[in-house]
């Protein structure tokens, strides 16, 4: 293994030392403000479940020449499930360390209703459904990428 793989994976693994990641609130410098979003302000509580819905954009990467796209699982979230460590010391890997080893990358996290177990609501919305909705956002997002 190369020394600049050996690097990355040491980053990553120290700061993944909680197996309940997906647990951890989302990190204060995300916010909800339309499909492709770019700010890194911060809401603690989000207006509504569909506010974490969509793409948001975690690196801008240095004059990208590709994009990388991190889609959560089913009870997943965009932020939280690649979100690690405790209040004081979150790391949001796609955001805090990805870019340190890929500069040239855009980075994305693509949030859906995933919810299978709310005792409020949980999506009747079928994989498939989700994955043509997943291309249509993620074609409008392409298009309006600088290129």
């Amino acid at each position: 293994m190369s020394k600049h793989k050996s690097d990355f994976l040491s980053r990553i693994k120290s700061g993944f030392r909680s197996s309940k990641a997906s647990q951890i609130d989302a990190p204060d410098s995300s916010r909800s403000s339309g499909m492709a979003e770019r700010s890194r302000g911060s809401s603690p509580h989000p207006k509504s479940k569909t506010d974490d819905h969509g793409f948001l954009e975690l690196a801008t990467g240095s004059d990208p020449d590709v994009d990388i796209v991190a889609i959560h699982g089913l009870d997943g979230h965009r932020e939280k499930t690649w979100t690690a460590g405790t209040n004081s010391t979150r790391i949001l890997w796609l955001r805090d360390l990805l870019p340190l080893d890929l500069p040239k990358a855009r980075v994305l996290t693509y949030g859906y209703d995933a919810d299978t177990r709310s005792r409020e609501c949980v999506s009747t919305n079928t994989i498939y459904g989700h994955a043509e909705k997943f291309i249509q956002e993620l074609s409008r997002e392409r298009n309006g990428a600088p290129r």
